[in-house]
């Protein structure tokens, strides 16, 4: 028998269902990513240096994986996940080190259970801080992307980075091709693959609502797209997620558990739900984005502080966007 969910406007609230505890409490640094399809089985979540596991969304359940390499865990921790690699997935990381090269990329095979780590950036001057978000243009996402590039923003600056999976290596952007403003505190950059295959969408946080796009093609920066209404700004604590690929963000405000909703094409913004409680805001990631067997998709929430940890309906099965 195949149950389906009911999500009506009005009648039916969004609510959120409390999920079992995380295994260690949230603190800066902490982050996770899944398959942006939303189809992936498994959350994978950094808690702490020595704590990395993985969510099962179907038992919920969550199982401690090997140890990352030497990372200094704190604001500036990143992750995402790539599909196209191995035989199940690679999770890439990013994240600060107290001395030269001051960060650090690796990534963990799925399948193997491993970590290895890869060259970081090179010209830093101190540990990367304040923020950090990584984005992959994999193929299985969208045929259309460069599977050899990661791409790389924060650290309260507007140097960017691409990193070649190939060449092993990050190249700095510079000059005219320098993000438009600097990248701090809840800053993310997105790939809505579905929608529009030549853009990264940067939204630089730093208690602002600045929001930009970069056309992969021509190697230039668009012109500040203003969001109607302009009333709210973000920062440290606010976090993002790209719903599949499409023109929408999903935007967990600062230390609430507001969540908005950017339409990326209208570029307006209007509130689309709220997890329970609030928290003592900290610089991570702590959105997702799942589709269970029968369509039905759901925003993963934990909690910035504590061990809480929910999810809530946001569309039954070809109801997108509510």
């Amino acid at each position: 028998m195949v149950y389906t969910s009911n999500l009506k406007k009005v009648i039916d609230l969004p609510r959120a269902i409390q999920l079992t505890f995380l295994p260690v409490a949230s603190a800066a640094g902490a982050c996770w990513c899944t398959d942006k399809r939303g189809t992936g089985r498994y959350i994978y979540v950094l808690l702490s240096a020595t704590s990395f596991w993985r969510y099962d969304v179907q038992a919920n359940t969550f199982q401690q994986l090997a140890n990352p390499p030497t990372v200094v865990f704190a604001a500036g921790c990143s992750m995402c996940f790539d599909p196209s690699r191995g035989t199940s997935g690679y999770v890439w990381l990013f994240g600060p080190l107290s001395s030269s090269p001051w960060a650090m990329f690796a990534y963990y095979d799925v399948a193997a259970n491993a970590w290895t780590s890869r060259n970081a950036p090179t010209g830093l001057a101190a540990q990367w801080g304040t923020d950090a978000h990584l984005c992959h243009t994999c193929t299985t996402y969208n045929a259309g992307g460069n599977d050899d590039y990661i791409y790389l923003i924060g650290n309260n600056s507007t140097t960017w980075y691409r990193f070649s999976v190939t060449g092993n290596a990050f190249t700095a952007y510079t000059g005219g091709q320098l993000l438009p403003a600097a990248a701090g505190a809840g800053c993310s950059i997105h790939w809505p693959y579905t929608w529009q295959v030549d853009r990264l969408y940067y939204f630089r946080g730093t208690a602002t609502a600045a929001l930009y796009y970069y056309t992969i093609s021509t190697t230039t920066w668009s012109a500040i797209q203003s969001i109607i209404p302009a009333t709210e700004t973000f920062t440290t604590g606010t976090s993002t997620v790209n719903v599949a690929g499409s023109q929408y963000l999903c935007v967990q405000k600062d230390a609430t558990h507001r969540v908005y909703r950017i339409d990326l094409n209208a570029l307006t913004i209007e509130p689309f739900l709220s997890f329970p409680y609030t928290s003592t805001a900290i610089i991570g990631e702590n959105l997702a984005y799942v589709t269970c067997a029968d369509g039905a998709e759901y925003l993963y929430f934990r909690r910035q502080t504590g061990t809480d940890f929910w999810r809530m309906l946001i569309a039954a099965a070809g109801t997108w966007p509510i």
